[in-house]
């Protein structure tokens, strides 16, 4: 086939689609199978996960060096007082028998800690009931403590010291106007709200709030709102993200495209912030300052609470357990006195699963073991509620208990998430009292203090990383540290440490790769080089009236505005602008959304605050790598600017050190300045960064087919011959792991396909999904509107309790939804709109769409509006909107945009009086063909090194998913996993379309095209898309949609997964209480390994299987399967005589023979005909999932589409009905009931599935009993059945198993007559077939 071909990829987070087509878009056969495919993965971890594990393993080695540290410095002394003091404490994770003493033998009192004759544990425990009482004894008493005491109280310390992220002494952190202040600044200097000066009584009322625990969330944000007489979207937004509510991203910045971002919300209070901050901090990059100062306004109230009136953690504490010893005295004589006997004892003395009572709510029961899980407080207090203070009827007696429960301080827990806010300088405090008031009293303290205080302060710098590192296969060792020989300690650091170089060789590992030179280094930044593109790459896309800038004014905005003002707004530009007679006060300025988000940062803080000196652009940039750098290292750039600036002042570089200067660009230097071409201007070199200055080109454009940058960028990075792409070029690209996954599987199908078809596509078209986060909760419409109807609920009563009667799943509804955000009024008369005819009717009311979507793609909610239908039938495609309809509605729009029913962008749209620009229509057009994100272009780029003759052309999947629509091509994902290729397919035909109508320049097409003249929504309906000879698409129930539909309607697809062997972890990490788990806690210690008494570690993790033949009792050959696991991987690779010993001892075979060494998993079987993927084991069973793709009539997968999204619904409100408008009725879902049992007893799935036919058939009466929604959610389970998941059926609705399904073989399979494996390439194309009966 040759150059004649094309190949489509649709790359998901678990799969890569693909297609092979001609250029009539016909799919060819090679070998009698059909160039198309769906090639499986598992997803691979986030860099997230594998850095918290990663973390959570160094802070504990770390911590475990402190306490070392701490035992040596407190060891002669303590071994005077007490010889076999640490080494009891050693064995107090032991049961009594199994202790053992300094000889060896069992001793006699087999305590933990204290075992002299008149002082023991139990002596210990009374006086000291809790660690803090300890604490907060030390720093008080006049005695001279027991010297174990002190260090007990130390290593409570050391084990757990605090965070450091705030910085000050204690008395600043207490202090609550400072840590305001830093924040309400932040927010300010951001030109983002609060630009006004506060009160002392602003301040104390805000205080009182955020310390008031009695208040809920919501009311606290109504209560700072007011407080600080918050006015827009953004401040109000501040507000309740420092109240502990939920924010949006581009409400707090006022930056849309933040609802773009993987994950665009946040909130402090989630219990799983701290996992997903670090992907928050790679979105808003030097932003995130902001957010770190309102999470520090968000702790402050957290500890202010924890603290209450006292100054010591331990004094706190101490008190809160007095409380809680009160309250339960209390509690105690409340149930006594008013309730029975059972209840007394079902609230203090059962563990059972499920129970919420006292023993779940401290994780204990007194004088037995608790064998129930522990529950929530929340929990705890409903449970007081309903069986404590309702069936008590006088209310004084249970008066205290509903007030403390109100205000969340009944039987206060010492251990609390809420502990996670302490900064270190709360125990260092304590930590000083303590020295402090014992250095008088013991010699060792006054000695060893300070060693003491500088092991509980110390923290390895970021930058010098780990101390020792792991070698690897290239010679090179993991860490990068330039140390000496000889052990470290906090207080001889430096010396053995040398910072300068560690933190040389931290700058090379750090720095990214430019996304256009693929060997660059990217610039910081705030690099004056890298600002100066951002803020005329911005100014490039300005109009002013719809007119591009000239060239010169664009250069004197860049002189006079940018390097004038810190930040640029509209508002001061366009003041510029009159100022100097460019314009008058009516201009209209587009091309920028909102105010300007590039600056020149770096520029005005050397400005400021390096006056006097000079330093060349050079030494400037080395100043801010630096900054960007060790800018949380403040001590050690201080040092390196003395060094490498002598001439700086003191003060200039205690300046210097202070600025923040996060995140990294894109690009290179090298990129910017370093690539040329010869300007068609005059002749000159050009640079990137000159055909910015000197034309009002953005950097798309210069991109583009009118220069020769591309082609200058190719040569850069040796793009003109076939490079081999291993995964070592891969692993080095700056993407997540999962990314990775899905680009190497990639290259591995471009390779086959390139090999088969004996030559390079003419084009590849690539569309990239995002990777899928958990992104919380999803915000409540109804929540959401009956907040905004607050401030106007006397107005608009009748649709106040309208709204309120609504479900939320009505709210999913966008005309309904649309509805109430225009308070019931139609968008284009004012006029009211009929309730019940618009929900009866589609005749009377329409969604219009305000930017046309033959213009604009655009079905956002900031996009459409609800209007009386001949209006929408009158504006056809018509923008801006009539100008009869702006000046009246202007004011109703102006009043919903003030109560945030609708957005500022919204109502942007709704009143603007201007035409759309060339540009703007380019750009319209554009994000229909350009990619924006790094990840894309990364395997663009491999791609491109892999095929330097090919055009590489990017899909976007929202016009794939138009075309399905518009052509009824519809997909359900959950059926089969075809729909990969399909897409796949589909990128080819639409992308290749859209390539052909726009010749990948949107801004050459616009100035082509006549009036402008094109409609996005018709192009595939409305004549033929063609340019220099070629056709892409001729329309008409005859033209190409023939062909596409011909073969969307095939099914002859290759369907591969990929066999991995699994690495990690090697079983689950919380260890398993005393009787469960199976892997011993510790594989070295003998004591320990009695599951029985200390349990172990669960789910034991496999890393591949093996086929063994071996003899059974009576010495006949059996053949089984049997797993190898991961923690022995390494041994009996090493060794066979290791593999056949671990298949003796620990899988109790005899005489065995490895047949077969490794079968991955989700290796391919053929089990007399049934295909399925091995992807577990339990027990002696092995779990596999199928592998037959379940292919249904269109019937039959569009009820089950419609089956598919009430089930969606369903998961929101389990009460939620069927509407008309679903358009299900029984009798469809009773077809497809009837389907998938003929699927079963006549077709490949009846091999493993017949146990299930019997389920189905007898179950046919009571399906059509149901309710239909009943019968929906039945029909979704049986779907399970056939999916090519390890997703089991509950069918106990028809009288089934709750876990019906399961697809399970013996790993003995000697009884089997037909059993292989199939191992397939990446494409499915080349197979090889083992017999595992054979072998």
């Amino acid at each position: 086939m040759g150059k004649n071909y094309y190949l489509g990829l649709d790359i998901g987070t678990g799969s890569v689609g693909w297609a092979v087509t001609d250029e009539i878009y016909q799919i060819p056969k090679v070998h009698g199978k059909a160039l198309w495919g769906s090639r499986l993965f598992e997803t691979a971890s986030t860099a997230e996960e594998r850095r918290i594990n990663r973390t959570s393993r160094r802070r504990l080695r770390r911590r475990n060096q402190r306490v070392e540290w701490l035992q040596e410095l407190f060891a002669e002394e303590i071994n005077k007082k007490d010889p076999g003091f640490y080494r009891r404490m050693k064995e107090s994770r032991y049961w009594a028998e199994d202790k053992l003493d300094e000889e060896g033998k069992r001793p006699e009192v087999p305590y933990s800690l204290f075992a002299d004759k008149d002082y023991t544990d139990q002596e210990y425990h009374k006086q000291f009931p809790t660690i803090f009482h300890l604490r907060k004894w030390l720093m008080e008493t006049q005695e001279t403590p027991d010297i174990r005491l002190v260090y007990l109280a130390l290593l409570h310390m050391m084990k757990h010291r605090g965070h450091f992220l705030l910085s000050g002494n204690i008395d600043e952190i207490k202090e609550f106007k400072t840590t305001f202040t830093q924040f309400l600044e932040a927010v300010k200097d951001e030109e983002l709200g609060f630009d006004r000066k506060f009160d002392q009584e602003a301040y104390q009322q805000s205080e009182e709030i955020l310390k008031d625990r009695t208040l809920k969330r919501s009311a606290k944000k109504t209560r700072m709102v007011k407080a600080l007489g918050a006015e827009n979207v953004s401040e109000k937004e501040w507000l309740a993200l420092i109240t502990g509510g939920t924010a949006k991203l581009s409400n707090l910045f006022d930056d849309k495209e933040l609802d773009e971002t993987e994950r665009p919300e946040l909130c402090f209070s989630d219990s799983g912030y701290e996992d997903y901050a670090g992907e928050i901090e790679a979105e808003l990059n030097e932003r995130y300052c902001i957010v770190e100062s309102a999470k520090a306004v968000y702790d402050w109230a957290i500890l202010a609470d924890i603290l209450g009136e006292y100054k010591s953690i331990s004094e706190a504490k101490v008190a809160s357990y007095e409380k809680h010893k009160k309250d339960l005295t209390y509690l105690k004589d409340l149930v006594k006195d008013n309730l029975p006997k059972e209840e007394y004892k079902k609230l203090f003395s059962e563990g059972k699963d499920k129970t919420t009572n006292y023993c779940a709510y401290i994780g204990k029961i007194p004088g037995k073991e608790f064998k129930g899980k522990k529950c929530s407080k929340k929990e705890f207090e409903d449970y007081l509620k309903k069986n404590v203070i309702a069936p008590i009827t006088d209310e004084n007696k249970t008066k205290y208990l509903r007030e403390e429960i109100e205000k969340g301080t009944f039987l206060p827990k010492q251990m609390i998430k809420d502990n996670s806010v302490i900064p270190y300088q709360i125990h260092l405090y304590e930590l000083d009292k303590i020295l402090d008031n014992l250095k008088d009293k013991i010699p060792l303290i006054e000695a060893e203090g300070d060693k003491i205080r500088q092991i509980f302060t110390f923290r390895l710098p970021y930058y010098v990383g780990p101390l020792n590192g792991i070698p690897k296969a290239d010679g090179e060792r993991t860490n990068w540290a330039e140390r000496k020989a000889g052990k470290i300690y906090p207080w001889n650091f430096r010396e053995m440490v040398d910072e300068e170089t560690s933190a040389q060789k931290f700058i090379r590992r750090m720095t990214n790769k430019c996304t256009y030179l693929m060997h660059e280094d990217v610039l910081p930044k705030y690099s004056l080089l890298y600002s100066k593109f951002t803020v005329l790459n911005e100014l490039n896309n300005l109009r002013l009236n719809g007119e591009p800038l000239s060239v010169d004014l664009k250069q004197k905005i860049y002189e006079e505005v940018f390097q004038k003002n810190r930040k640029v707004t509209l508002k001061k530009l366009k003041r510029y602008l009159m100022l100097e007679g460019f314009a008058d006060r009516n201009v209209d300025i587009t091309g920028v959304d909102g105010d300007f988000k590039s600056a020149l940062t770096a520029y005005h803080d050397f400005k400021e605050k390096l006056s006097g000196v000079h330093l060349s652009e050079e030494q400037k940039e080395e100043i801010i790598l630096n900054i960007s750098l060790f800018g949380d290292a403040r001590n050690l750039l201080k040092n390196r600017l003395k060094k490498l600036y002598p001439q700086l002042t003191d003060k200039q570089r205690e300046d210097l050190s202070r600025l923040s200067y996060r995140g990294w660009g894109h690009l290179s230097r090298k990129f910017l300045e370093g690539v040329t071409i010869e300007s068609p201007l005059n002749g000159e070199d050009w640079t990137i960064i000159k055909a910015l200055w000197e034309t009002n080109e953005n950097l798309s454009q210069l991109l583009g087919s009118k220069y020769t940058f591309t082609e200058a960028i190719e040569k850069e990075n040796g793009f003109t011959e076939n490079a081999d792409i291993s995964y070592q070029t891969i692993e080095e690209l700056g993407l997540s792991p999962a990314v990775k996954r899905q680009v190497w599987q990639s290259v591995l199908i471009v390779k086959e396909i390139c090999k088969v078809q004996k030559g390079e596509p003419k084009r590849l078209f690539v569309e990239m999904a995002r990777e899928k986060t958990d992104s919380g909760r999803t915000e409540s419409r109804k929540k959401k509107l009956l907040d905004l109807y607050k401030s106007c609920a006397k107005e608009e009563k009748e649709l106040v309790q309208n709204l309120e009667m609504r479900q939320e799943a009505d709210l999913r509804r966008d005309k309904l939804f649309l509805y109430y955000t225009q308070k019931g009024r139609c968008m284009y008369t004012g006029r009211p709109i009929d309730l019940e005819k618009m929900l009866r009717d589609n005749k009377t009311y329409d969604i219009d769409h305000i930017y046309p979507q033959s213009k604009v793609m655009d079905d956002s909610l900031d996009n459409r509006v609800l209007v009386e239908k001949i209006y929408n039938q009158e504006k056809t495609d018509i923008y801006p909107i009539d100008e009869k309809i702006r000046k009246k509605m202007q004011p109703f729009w102006k009043s919903l945009a003030d109560g945030g029913f609708i957005s500022e962008e919204k109502y942007k749209r709704l009143t603007r009086a201007t035409e759309f620009e060339a540009a703007e229509l380019a750009g319209f057009i554009s994000r229909q063909l350009v990619e924006t994100r790094q990840s894309t272009k990364a395997v663009a780029n491999i791609l491109k090194q892999m095929l330097p003759d090919t055009e590489i052309v990017y899909v976007k999947a929202r016009i794939v998913s138009n075309f399905r629509q518009d052509f009824k091509l519809p997909k359900v994902r959950e059926i089969n996993d075809l729909h990969h290729a399909k897409d796949a397919y589909l990128n080819i035909v639409v992308g290749n379309t859209y390539h052909v109508k726009f010749t990948q320049s949107p801004v050459r097409f616009i100035e082509n095209s006549t009036n402008r003249s094109y409609n996005l929504k018709k192009m595939f309906v409305a004549g033929k898309v063609s340019r220099n000879g070629e056709t892409a698409w001729v329309s008409g129930n005859d033209g190409t949609i023939v062909t596409v539909r011909k073969f969307m309607r095939k099914n002859n697809i290759l369907v591969t997964r990929r066999a991995y062997e699994v690495t990690g972890g090697l079983f689950d990490q919380q260890p398993m209480k005393k009787g469960k788990g199976q892997v011993p806690v510790k594989g070295n210690d003998e004591r320990l390994q009695n599951i029985e008494k200390y349990g172990g570690y669960n789910k034991e993790a496999g890393a591949y299987f093996t086929l063994v033949e071996s003899e059974d009792k009576k010495g006949k050959k059996i053949r089984s399967i049997e797993y190898v696991p991961v923690r022995m991987k390494k041994q009996v690779e090493q060794s066979k005589e290791a593999l056949e010993a671990y298949l003796v001892q620990q899988r109790g075979l005899k005489n065995p023979i490895v047949l077969l060494n490794k079968i991955r998993i989700d290796t391919l079987f053929n089990v007399d005909g049934f295909h399925m993927w091995l992807s577990a084991r339990a027990g002696k069973q092995l779990i596999f999932k199928g592998a037959n793709q379940l292919v249904l009539s269109d019937t039959d997968e569009a009820t089950l589409k419609k089956v598919i999204k009430f089930i969606n619904r369903r998961k929101e409100n389990k009460n939620v009905e069927i509407y008309s408008s679903d358009g299900l009725t029984s009798e469809m879902l009773r077809e497809v009931y009837d389907t998938f049992l003929e699927k079963i007893r006549n077709t490949i799935y009846g091999i493993r599935l017949k146990a299930q036919e019997k389920t189905l058939s007898s179950g046919i009466e009571a399906f059509e009993k149901l309710r239909i929604e009943d019968q929906c959610l039945v029909i979704y389970e049986i779907l399970h059945l056939f999916q090519c998941q390890r997703i089991l059926a509950d069918l106990k609705l028809i009288g089934g198993s709750g876990n019906a399904g399961s697809l399970t073989l013996n790993s003995d399979i000697t009884k089997y007559e037909n059993i292989s494996i199939i191992n397939q390439s990446v494409t499915g194309i080349y197979e090889q077939v083992i017999n595992l009966k054979k072998l």
